[in-house]
């Protein structure tokens, strides 16, 4: 017998394998989780996030951090995160992420950045005052998440116009923020 959680991976699945431009949605810690990992397993080259810090509560779901985990064995692939907080820098999963970092020579193909007051206006300023979690995929996928508190979110598996557009104002705003020299 199936439950939610399965029914909902196996839906995610058939979308990314079809390159489907529909959109998506989630709530909740527990399908976030599903679907970052699928995110995740389907990107090759780079992925551009924004999201409030980080935080152990979802990043270490087991099928975000397996994903994850397996995402960063390629030293080919970009993962850029912009932190509207510090406060887990020195705490897991970012101390991992930044141990990673150490171990690539430090090539950037990991970074991760603390967003400064202009950043976030330049974000609450496309979306009508909300200070909106988001991430890139490849170039095609994105998840924008318009609920933090409760993982809500939508995205799509292929629509380049609107990753196009999230992409654009994200490195407008990782450009202008602070390098975090993370606690390896």
């Amino acid at each position: 017998m199936c439950t939610p959680l399965n029914e909902y991976r196996d839906y995610l699945t058939k979308l990314v394998k079809e390159k489907s431009p529909l959109l998506f949605s989630n709530g909740g810690k527990e399908y976030a989780s599903i679907l970052m990992s699928i995110l995740l397993k389907n990107t090759s080259k780079s992925i551009c996030m924004f999201c409030e810090g980080f935080k152990p509560d979802l990043i270490t779901e087991t099928d975000y951090w397996e994903a994850l985990s397996e995402y960063l064995t390629h030293t080919e692939r970009t993962l850029r995160v912009l932190v509207n907080s510090n406060a887990y820098v020195d705490k897991e999963p970012l101390k991992t992420l930044f141990a990673k970092q150490a171990e690539r020579n430090n090539d950037d193909t990991i970074q991760i950045r603390l967003i400064t007051e202009e950043g976030r206006k330049d974000i609450m300023g496309q979306f009508n005052g909300a200070l909106n979690n988001f991430a890139v995929f490849d170039d095609d996928m994105y998840r924008l998440e318009y609920e933090p508190s409760e993982y809500k979110a939508f995205g799509s598996f292929n629509n380049p116009e609107d990753a196009k557009l999230l992409l654009e104002l994200f490195n407008k705003v990782f450009e202008k923020s602070e390098q975090l020299n993370g606690a390896a």
